[in-house]
C-alpha cells in the first residue's frame, strides 16, 4: 500500500502555520512529513522562506511522524560535515526516523549569498562528495579525513550520534544523479511520473542498485506532488498559481531572484497548470489520482497543499481520501 505523505514548503507558510498543519496531516493520518530546504522560494508574492534545519528541530517536538528534508542542497550552501552532524542531532531528538534528502540544489541557494552555479557535471560531483563524506562521519567513531575537488575535512569526528543513523534519500529528475542512490541512498526522491518515471528513472535506479549487489525493492520512491482541492473548481485552479513556474523547467535554469522566477511562471498555460498540479473539486478525484500515481510503483507520495483552505484539504484526506486507499 502506497504512503501518503504530507510535504510542507517553507515557501508557501510560515514556519508556525508549517508546524500546525503539519499537526492536522499527521490526525489525518498521512504517514511522514517533509520539508523543503532553500535560501529563496520559487516566487515573489506572500512568499516565506523559513530555515528548514530550526524547523526540523521544532518538529522533532510536536511531531510524532517521521520527519525529514527532501531537497537539502549538496553545494556550497552548507557543508557536508555541518549536514551529518545536523541530521545526526536530529535523528537522537526524534523519536521516529529522520531522513536527510539531497538533491545537486538550486541557483537560488548559491548565487544570493555569492557563491557560484555551476554546470551540471560540477553539481553531480559535490553531491557525491558530500554523501561520501556523510557516510565517512556517520559510520566512523574515529578522526577521519577527506580530500576532495569540492570539499575536505581534517581530523573531523561526530561525537554526538544516534543509536540508529538517520537515512538518506536522493532527490533527482535523471537517471544520472538517480544513479547516486545505488551507492549511497536509502529511498530516491522525484516529481517526475508517467513514462519519465516508469521508463527511465525507475529502471535505471533498479538497474544501478542491483549492480552495486544491493536489493532494489529496498530503495524507497517518493514522488512529490502539489494539491490543490476546492468545490469550485476556479478557486482551486487558481490557488496553484504561486507553484506555476515550476511548469517552466526552472530547476535547472540559473534563476535565483524570486521576483525573476515567478515572471516565468506568469508564462503557463491552462494545459501545463492541469497536467502539473492535482487540482480536484471532488475527494474521489484526488483518490483516484493517487491510485494511478501508486501504480506507477512509487512507496511514497508526498502532497504539498496549496489549496485556497489548507484546512479543508486535510479534512477531507483524513475523512475521505486516505482511508478509501
Amino acid at each position: 500500500m502506497v504512503s501518503i505523505d504530507y510535504m510542507a514548503h517553507q515557501e508557501q507558510y510560515s514556519p508556525s502555520q508549517l508546524l500546525r498543519y503539519s499537526e492536522l496531516a499527521a490526525d489525518a493520518g498521512y504517514d511522514f512529513v517533509w520539508t523543503s530546504d532553500h535560501f529563496h522560494p520559487w516566487f515573489h508574492t506572500d512568499a516565506e522562506a523559513g530555515f528548514a534545519w530550526s524547523w526540523l528541530g521544532a518538529a522533532t517536538e510536536r511531531l510524532d511522524v517521521p520527519i525529514g528534508t527532501c531537497v537539502t542542497p549538496a553545494s556550497e550552501h552548507y557543508h557536508p560535515a555541518l549536514m551529518a552532524q545536523s541530521f545526526a542531532t536530529l535523528q537522537e531528538m526524534h523519536d521516529e526516523r529522520v531522513v536527510l534528502g539531497l538533491s545537486t540544489g538550486e541557483a537560488m541557494n548559491e548565487t544570493p549569498l555569492g557563491h557560484d552555479w555551476p554546470d551540471y557535471p560540477v553539481r553531480r560531483d559535490r553531491l557525491e562528495e558530500t554523501l561520501a563524506v556523510i557516510k565517512l562521519l556517520w559510520e566512523s567513531d574515529e578522526f577521519v579525513n577527506y580530500q576532495g575537488e569540492h570539499f575536505e575535512v581534517d581530523d573531523a569526528r561526530l561525537y554526538t550520534k544516534p543509536d540508529e543513523l538517520p537515512e538518506i534519500h536522493i532527490a533527482a529528475n535523471g537517471p544520472t544523479t538517480a544513479s547516486l542512490t545505488s551507492e549511497y541512498g536509502d529511498g530516491f526522491i522525484t516529481v517526475k511520473k508517467g513514462s519519465e518515471y516508469t521508463d527511465r528513472l525507475y529502471p535505471a535506479v533498479r538497474r544501478y542498485t542491483a549492480e552495486e549487489g544491493r536489493d532494489p525493492d529496498a530503495i524507497e520512491t517518493t514522488l512529490l506532488a502539489i494539491v490543490s482541492y476546492d468545490p469550485d473548481r476556479e478557486r482551486a485552479v487558481e490557488a496553484t498559481r504561486p507553484w506555476w513556474a515550476t511548469t517552466q523547467n526552472v530547476f535547472d535554469r540559473a534563476l535565483a531572484n524570486p521576483r525573476d522566477i515567478e515572471r516565468e511562471g506568469e508564462q503557463a498555460t491552462r494545459e501545463q497548470v492541469e497536467e502539473k498540479f492535482l487540482i480536484a473539486d471532488d475527494p474521489s478525484e484526488i483518490a483516484a489520482t493517487l491510485e494511478s500515481w501508486a501504480e506507477m510503483g512509487f512507496d511514497r507520495i508526498a502532497l504539498g497543499n496549496t489549496s485556497p483552505e489548507p484546512e479543508r484539504l486535510f479534512e477531507v484526506m483524513g475523512d475521505e481520501v486516505i482511508p478509501s486507499l
